[in-house]
């Protein structure tokens, strides 16, 4: 196999159970939204229909929704990462502060390890799948490195995080070598 090959999944024809569901929750969500809205201004308190709007959304775009390309099980642990991420972030803004800054860089090298696990069970197959993982590994080890130096944050959980990050992105890069390159090379148009 060339290594310049740009290989897209070919798109199956969607069941007429799910076209139905989508339609079904579709109309669902679009009344849940403004109904969750109202009734939490109206009734007042913490802005609890923030966090279940934000739900629905992630129903919609994990499960219902799935994307035509980069649908893979990298890029959708790299969706569900991100989206359960601003779920417990808007949950530490909006209902229970205080918490966070333990918990999450708990939640993220957790998921972040479980993503490794996947993509190194299968590296040949994964291999054209790497750049979401090789973005949120990224992001990890800068914010480990701006929580630990700037923020002074030396918690176990950010130092695990920083480690698991930052072994993760070098093994992935050790392992892929040219491979690595010519993903760079394709998604910047080098």
């Amino acid at each position: 196999m060339d290594l310049d090959e740009i290989v897209y999944p070919k798109p199956k024809p969607v069941p007429l159970l799910m076209n139905r569901l989508r339609f079904i929750f579709g109309w669902l969500f679009l009344i849940a939204v403004p109904a969750c809205l109202l009734i939490n201004y109206l009734c007042g308190g913490k802005a609890w229909s923030v966090i279940a709007v934000w739900g629905m959304y992630m129903a919609w775009t994990l499960a219902l929704k799935q994307p035509l390309v980069e649908r893979n099980v990298i890029s959708q642990g790299v969706r569900l990462l991100i989206t359960s991420g601003i779920m417990l972030v808007l949950i530490e803004w909006l209902l229970y502060p205080g918490w966070a800054h333990f918990v999450m860089p708990i939640f993220w090298f957790g998921s972040l390890t479980v993503l490794g696990v996947l993509f190194f069970a299968n590296v040949s197959k994964q291999r054209h799948n790497i750049m979401p993982l090789i973005w949120v590994t990224a992001a990890s080890v800068a914010a480990a490195a701006l929580a630990l130096f700037v923020y002074k944050d030396t918690s176990w959980p950010m130092i695990v995080l920083g480690c698991v990050a930052a072994a993760l992105l070098i093994s992935s890069v050790i392992v892929l070598r040219m491979q690595f390159i010519v993903e760079l090379k394709k998604r910047f148009h080098i």
